[in-house]
């Protein structure tokens, strides 16, 4: 084995394109954007789908979809309970 292919072997892996799409924190929503306006909102995201502005998000697709399952979760109990 010569050295490029020893150089070759120890490339980091790729990232998993789940990786870099961004999650509400609350909902776990992909549906979130930078807050537009004045330039101090800059470090501010809003998600579209359950209200959220803050300057936290996520990056992790399975925690975003852990997130986005117990969201749907909880907006069904409510569901039910408003049609009782």
């Amino acid at each position: 084995m010569n050295n490029i292919e020893k150089i070759d072997r120890k490339k980091k892996p790729k990232k998993r394109i789940t990786d870099k799409i961004k999650y509400c924190p609350t909902c776990g929503s992909t549906n979130i954007f930078w807050v537009s306006g004045l330039p101090q909102l800059w470090s501010l995201w809003e998600c579209k789908e359950c209200g959220y502005k803050g300057a936290l998000i996520l990056e992790g697709g399975y925690l975003g979809a852990k997130l986005r399952k117990e969201w749907n979760k909880k907006q069904q109990e409510k569901q039910g309970q408003n049609q009782l």
